[in-house]
């Protein structure tokens, strides 16, 4: 039985159809009932559980819906949920550096705190999604940056901590085309120049991260613990300079 937040869009909605479509049963969460809905209906072995991940006693009935079905087990737990927001950091507000904390970073300690039995019971994985931002910093998003930075200090530390029975990953995506990136998405002149940053020269796909994410959660990977992996496109591996024409 596995877990996944932020289950309704983007990277979420892909785990979920990649762990239902290789027989796993999976209870996702999300804010979206009429996608959550769609989904769960086209895909037999997930369950739909609506909630919000900034309140407590939502993700605990998450959890005891996935032990319930699991028999009091988990397999893993993708703590997917969250969200973004381009703002200077002195016009930021204590309420929105709360607000992208408590969906960002809190939502992953109720989650795992509430999972951390059945994980143990199962000896099963975790998987933080994290981004390029929780690893080098952007103008304009230092609250967004510092909530995806404390998912990979967390998830260090919890690898430590529980790592003889339950693994802790992170994946750290760049720029992938999901419902987030949709005022990217929807014109082709922010594509092409965001794009031209990358050395694979394009955005992602949801499904390439959540490849990973399903890796990371598999015995494939059961050696691979406290580790984070970024997933850009070779976006922060340096500078990309303009190619020169070879010297003839």
């Amino acid at each position: 039985m596995y877990i996944v937040t932020g289950g309704t869009h983007g990277i979420g909605a892909a785990t979920v159809e990649l762990l239902a479509g290789q027989g796993c049963k999976v209870v996702f969460s999300g804010r979206d009932a009429e996608a959550g809905a769609a989904l769960q209906e086209r895909l037999p072995a997930s369950t739909f559980v609506p909630g919000d991940v900034c309140n407590e006693d939502d993700c605990a009935a998450v959890v005891a819906k996935a032990l319930e079905l699991g028999d009091g087990a988990l397999s893993g737990l993708v703590n997917n949920a969250g969200m973004a927001g381009r703002k200077a950091f002195h016009e930021t507000t204590q309420q929105e550096w709360d607000a992208m904390f408590a969906v960002n970073t809190r939502s992953a300690f109720f989650f795992i705190k509430h999972a951390l039995p059945g994980l143990q019971k199962g000896g099963g994985a975790v998987v933080n999604v994290s981004s390029i931002a929780g690893k080098t910093g952007e103008q304009g998003l230092a609250t967004y940056c510092a909530s995806k930075a404390a998912l990979l200090g967390l998830t260090q530390a919890l690898a430590l901590e529980y790592g003889a029975q339950v693994r802790f990953n992170a994946v750290c995506p760049g720029q992938i085309a999901t419902r987030m990136m949709s005022g990217v998405v929807a014109d082709a002149g922010k594509v092409a120049a965001l794009s031209a940053r990358i050395p694979a020269a394009r955005l992602a796909r949801p499904d390439e991260v959540a490849n990973a994410i399903v890796w990371l959660l598999s015995p494939a990977s059961s050696y691979v613990n406290g580790t984070s992996l970024t997933i850009d496109g070779g976006e922060t591996a340096g500078l990309l300079t303009p190619r020169i024409p070879p010297v003839v």
